[in-house]
């Protein structure tokens, strides 16, 4: 059925907008950046909400759908600190935590049987708090409205799901790895 590709055809368009949205950041066209950033989120929205909601999930949307999410909110993110709106040490701590997470899965994918790659809440919801704080850097960069206070807030919660999800991360299955590797 034609209509169950709609949500793989919106992932696919949303890994699409990255270049125009790191092109706009770089150009400093703020509100092109938040035109663009509000269409990968509605998208975002909509895929999920169209593969539950009508069951047309699929292994391309499993895999393609993060890795979608991941591009974005990466290129964002480094783009925004590139031009000074997002402090490089909060950049490096984001990256190094994603990194260390796909090292992880890997390790786990390779040492661990029958290891299933499995989204966490505290992932999902660090993921939600990200593309918020970003949402919130463009339209602040946009319209410079955005209280200080509340950016502030939406960082120290990033940086809190960000530790919490890797600690969640080491307990399981990073125990597990830990313990195939040294003992």
């Amino acid at each position: 059925m034609i209509f169950s590709s709609i949500p793989n055809l919106l992932t696919v368009f949303r890994f699409f907008l990255v270049y125009p949205i790191v092109i706009s950041i770089l150009e400093e066209n703020f509100h092109l950046t938040l035109f663009f950033f509000f269409l990968a989120g509605i998208s975002d929205f909509l895929d999920g909400f169209l593969a539950r909601k009508f069951l047309w999930e699929s292994k391309f949307g499993k895999v393609f759908d993060p890795v979608s999410d991941k591009v974005l909110v990466i290129a964002t993110l480094i783009s925004l600190s590139l031009i000074g709106e997002i402090n490089i040490y909060l950049t490096v701590f984001l990256l190094s935590r994603d990194l260390f997470i796909i090292v992880g899965v890997i390790l786990s994918s390779l040492l661990l049987e029958n290891y299933e790659i499995k989204p966490t809440f505290s992932g999902k919801f660090n993921s939600f708090v990200l593309m918020t704080f970003l949402g919130f850097v463009i339209i602040e960069v946009t319209f410079d409205f955005v209280p200080v206070g509340f950016l502030n807030f939406l960082m120290v919660a990033l940086l809190s799901t960000s530790i919490y999800s890797v600690i969640e991360y080491l307990i399981y299955p990073g125990r597990k790895v830990i313990s195939q590797i040294f003992f």
